[in-house]
């Protein structure tokens, strides 16, 4: 009698979102690699190009599990009720905004953005976040009339060739071939100063598989230590995302994805404030108050 063929291991499917951007090389040298089938999970992988305020929406609606979030959007939505929380933070660097303009605008400095509108890829977007509190570290007010949706970075291209001042917050790297190009100007630079991005996942998979959101931590760990030790990384960088082997390397120089480090309440706290001072509504919390909302607490009921 012949015996039945061995069933193949059952894996955990967990949807997971990102932008199309270097950041998040280690999720797909993980999938290349079949280190997550190596941990009993299909990891299912969506690019979102329109960013965080897009991830933000499908996380709300189910339609993925676990996603990369500029930190600020993540907070920010999560008060707002989107049933998530953080699970770790990803890239513990803080993020270099590019403050750009069309090349033909006429603007050719920060000073002159005065009265200027801001394109934006969606509301809550890292990029509607960073234009509020960029206008308002220098003195000026932004409000909602003065924003136009252009959906994601091919859409703020098509929008700043177009006749009229408007100005675009953007990642400076992701940014930086087009400003090579003489498509866009870049006028001014503006950093956070908290950890860039934030891996938020739904309640429903933290509910159902937590065990399995602990090895997907650990894979995405082990392999973005792994890319920070690799000596040929920046060539990767600039093949794989058409980045000059300069900008790579110095792209390369200052970012530090994170290997275990949890994210910080006075960090969380920072944040909050930050949002509040530039007009967004958000909470009187204290910081505790704040990690306990935000954060996932494994075992915690």
């Amino acid at each position: 009698m012949r015996e039945e063929e061995p069933k193949e291991r059952e894996l955990t499917r967990i949807r997971v979102a990102g932008v199309p951007e270097h950041f998040n090389l280690p999720w797909h040298l993980g999938l290349e690699r079949r280190a997550f089938v190596r941990a009993n999970i299909d990891v299912k992988w969506r690019t979102v190009p329109e960013g965080t305020g897009a991830m933000c929406k499908l996380l709300r609606e189910g339609e993925v599990d676990v996603a990369m979030l500029v930190t600020e959007g993540a907070v920010r939505d999560i008060l707002n009720g989107n049933p998530c929380r953080i699970i770790s933070p990803y890239v513990d660097s803080p993020l270099t905004w590019g403050v750009h303009v069309g090349a033909d605008s006429g603007v050719n400095g920060a000073e002159q953005l005065k009265g200027v509108p801001y394109a934006i890829s969606r509301p809550n977007s890292g990029s509607h976040l960073a234009a509020i509190t960029y206008a308002r570290s220098k003195g000026r007010v932004v409000g909602e009339e003065d924003l136009e949706v252009v959906n994601d970075l091919k859409g703020a291209l098509a929008r700043l060739a177009q006749p009229g001042p408007i100005a675009f917050l953007w990642e400076k790297y992701t940014t930086k071939p087009h400003v090579d190009a003489g498509t866009l100007r870049r006028v001014d630079e503006y950093r956070s100063t908290w950890p860039s991005f934030m891996l938020v996942a739904t309640e429903a998979i933290l509910e159902a598989h937590p065990k399995e959101i602990d090895r997907l931590l650990k894979v995405i760990r082990d392999q973005a230590s792994g890319l920070m030790l690799k000596k040929t990384a920046p060539e990767m960088v600039a093949h794989r995302y058409g980045m000059s082997l300069q900008d790579a390397q110095e792209w390369f120089a200052g970012v530090r994805w994170n290997t275990g480090a949890k994210a910080e309440a006075s960090m969380l706290e920072e944040v909050v404030g930050t949002l509040a001072a530039a007009g967004f509504p958000t909470t009187s919390a204290t910081a505790e108050e704040l990690a306990s909302k935000l954060i996932w607490q494994p075992g915690a009921r």
